[in-house]
């Protein structure tokens, strides 16, 4: 059964993402790792070579050197890749806060610093206890940085939420909006593209409703204005189209 987190917005919009198991937590760490024991090796491979020349200097700078990759490797790629590393990225995972925005810097910094206690006493043991103890699946990284590992959903096709028909080319083609639309959370490009399949199924009051609300609550959120030649409808769908087209 998955576990879902649910966000409700001051807007009283629910999104909701899949929490990240602990086994696919631990296999995308796994593969972290091995990419980290290549950085070290090509480390101590260069030291070794300078040891001559800087003496105990160079098993300093070695110590000092596995610190900042193990710091750095997850500090610096989750927040410059969207919340991931290597491992998150093959396995389908991204690290988010708790508010379902994208992670801070300072956010990833945080997390990966606690990972110092999480690896105690060994192979992740007082990280492992936090996960299973939580209701999230959050280490202590993550409770300290007020993060959440979640599973990507992928995306349909973009012809499968909205049709070539229901398009407008100048505004999707529009740089502000495009630029606007980057700031989309995964859990907002969820509801978009469950909105955009459901709503044919939908009663056309409870159609009309959510996409109201949808549509309000990005407005405000982007900051982008609904053009009054379109539907609350037609401008949510014409941004899951730049959300798509951006994949």
């Amino acid at each position: 059964m998955r576990d879902l987190y649910v966000i409700t917005t001051p807007e009283n919009v629910d999104f909701e993402f899949e929490v990240a198991g602990v086994m696919s937590w631990a296999l995308a760490w796994f593969i972290d790792l091995l990419v980290m024991m290549v950085g070290f090796v090509v480390v101590a491979t260069l030291l070794s070579q300078a040891y001559g020349l800087l003496g105990g200097l160079a098993e300093a700078l070695a110590y000092i050197a596995m610190f900042v990759i193990q710091w750095g490797y997850g500090t610096v790629l989750e927040a410059r890749w969207r919340g991931q590393t290597v491992g998150k990225r093959m396995l389908g995972l991204r690290t988010l806060s708790d508010r379902g925005l994208p992670i801070t810097f300072m956010a990833a910094a945080i997390r990966n610093l606690v990972r110092v206690v999480d690896i105690l006493p060994a192979l992740y043991g007082t990280g492992a206890v936090a996960v299973f103890l939580d209701p999230r699946g959050r280490r202590l990284g993550d409770l300290a940085a007020g993060t959440i590992v979640v599973r990507e959903r992928k995306a349909p096709k973009p012809g499968a939420v909205v049709p070539v028909s229901e398009r407008h080319n100048t505004f999707i083609a529009d740089p502000g909006v495009v630029h606007a639309v980057r700031r989309i959370t995964p859990p907002e490009r969820d509801a978009m593209v469950a909105l955009g399949l459901r709503r044919e199924a939908l009663p056309l009051d409870v159609r009309h409703d959510l996409f109201g609300r949808l549509s309000r609550h990005l407005e405000v959120r982007l900051g982008v204005a609904r053009p009054s030649f379109f539907s609350e409808e037609r401008f949510v769908l014409n941004l899951t189209a730049v959300v798509l087209a951006q994949g």
